[in-house]
């Protein structure tokens, strides 16, 4: 990975096309913006696709790697001051598509001083997702596309293009993120986790996947790992489980919450049954289902999944978990 001021040095002449009145020459686009803090200072890291990744697949030379620049700072305020003052290039940060932050970084007091610090430099478009991560970022940063294809196809850049791959938590809107922190609810924000994969030249490069996600709730963290449960809390349509030995296809799965009166868990999904021995009925997959999502909700009911207390406040009710009714309904096909 190429150090900051070489960075600084590629030119990106056809990002943005139909922006005008400005040389594009002379500005430096961000796509990403990734923070952690080791003791008392701030590191910043910003994602700088290549201008040969815009509208086609990459050159010989880059193979499917992105660039990032390095910055830091006692404050964050200062951590962007620091990337503008170190180049001669105008900064663009208005087509961020992803803030990855530090797990470590998930508490009241620093949200609070990034969100106003957001809202008030008006820097960062507001279109954009937020992840978290236990991994060093300079590792995150240092993208490779196994595929060797563009690296605008990455998660930091096309997040909204590749949903399907968010197992346990879908996507997290920076507006949304910012509104149900400040209404205190339980928000779960995919987590980057980086894994191994190999390159069509047959060689090892990491890569990230988001099979994990945390729950951040009243200034407490807690990891979701994609296990036998969680997807049945995703909005993913389509998913392959087994019972007691019997592959079967969940389809067109959604999930309602009435919070109104007694609180109220519905589910429905239709679903198709693999070659199998064994003879299962509609009962038992019910059951099933039902179980897995009871499972779920004791599993995480201090992180208040179905931000039951923020509902009860709007509703002026006084459900629980303990009286919760999940009904479970088979779609027909």
């Amino acid at each position: 990975m190429k150090k900051l001021m070489i960075l600084f040095l590629v030119p990106l002449f056809v990002l943005l096309v139909g922006c005008t009145g400005h040389d594009i020459s002379k500005i430096l686009f961000i796509a990403s913006v990734g923070i952690e803090k080791e003791e008392d200072e701030y590191h910043g890291y910003f994602y700088l696709p290549l201008s040969s990744d815009i509208g086609k697949t990459e050159t010989s030379e880059n193979k499917g790697k992105g660039q990032f620049a390095k910055t830091t700072g006692k404050t964050i305020p200062e951590l962007f001051y620091n990337i503008q003052a170190s180049t001669s290039l105008n900064i663009n940060f208005k087509h961020v598509s992803s803030i990855v932050l530090n797990m470590e970084l998930l508490n009241d007091e620093f949200l609070v001083q990034l969100l106003d610090f957001i809202k008030y430099s008006l820097l960062i478009d507001f279109n954009c997702y937020v992840f978290a991560t236990t991994e060093k970022l300079e590792e995150l940063y240092d993208f490779q596309n196994p595929n060797e294809e563009s690296v605008l196809n990455s998660l930091l850049v096309s997040t909204s293009d590749i949903s399907t791959l968010f197992l346990v938590a879908s996507p997290v809107h920076f507006l949304k993120f910012t509104r149900e922190f400040y209404l205190n609810r339980s928000i779960l924000i995919p987590a980057l986790v980086l894994e191994e994969l190999w390159t069509i030249d047959s060689e090892k490069v990491k890569n990230f996947h988001v099979q994990t996600a945390v729950y951040y709730y009243n200034d407490k963290i807690k990891k979701v790992e994609k296990n036998p449960s969680s997807p049945y809390f995703s909005k993913a349509t389509e998913f392959i489980d087994k019972i007691n030995d019997t592959s079967m296809n969940i389809k067109c799965y959604s999930m309602t919450v009435d919070y109104k009166r007694l609180l109220q868990v519905k589910v429905e999904f239709s679903y198709e049954l693999y070659k199998s021995d064994n003879h299962i009925s509609e009962e038992e997959i019910k059951a099933f289902v039902h179980k897995r999502i009871e499972d779920y909700i004791i599993e995480y009911q201090e992180f208040d999944p179905l931000n039951l207390d923020y509902f009860n406040s709007v509703y002026k009710n006084s459900c629980t978990y303990d009286t919760m009714d999940i009904q479970v309904v088979i779609k027909k096909n």
